[in-house]
């Protein structure tokens, strides 16, 4: 008897293959092209001053790992349907998702990074479009949502 592979459900195409290839481009650009806005709205402790030119390289690069993000999962997820694939590349988003988060709380510090109330706009941002999908990634390494080739959802006996 063979397995049928669950399909993705909407919920995680629409995230993967969608909102977050677009919202990583756009990223990338504004990286790129606009490296000290996108600095002063990353780090609550920078000012209009804070960005070198020197150090272009260093934005560069992150806009090259951004324009990855995009295409592994607009390109490289819509190649396959195994689940074992998705699950890899959402496991290592993840992980970038936590140090992501780290370096967050590092720069805002435990005071102002659980106290929402205090963030400012651009805090709000970064943080909602980190949380949201890292919710979403968890719930497709689990399966919430998934339904068996019987169209019964995972986990529910027959």
């Amino acid at each position: 008897m063979t397995s049928v592979a669950p399909k993705i459900p909407l919920p995680y195409r629409i995230l993967l293959l969608y909102f977050e290839p677009l919202a990583a481009l756009n990223g990338a650009l504004i990286v790129h092209f606009f490296p000290s806005y996108y600095l002063l709205g990353m780090s609550p402790t920078a000012n209009s001053l804070s960005y070198d030119p020197a150090s272009q390289i260093v934005y560069d690069q992150l806009a090259a790992t951004y324009t990855l993000f995009a295409f592994n999962e607009a390109i490289v997820l819509r190649q396959t349907s195994e689940l074992r694939v998705w699950k890899a590349m959402v496991l290592g988003i993840l992980l970038c998702d936590l140090v992501h988060l780290y370096g967050s709380w590092n720069v805002m510090g435990t005071q102002m990074f659980v106290r929402p109330w205090l963030w400012r706009i651009e805090d709000w941002v970064n943080l909602l479009m980190l949380y949201g999908p890292a919710a979403m990634r968890l719930g497709l390494l689990f399966e919430v949502g998934f339904v068996d080739g019987k169209g019964k959802g995972k986990g529910k006996k027959s």
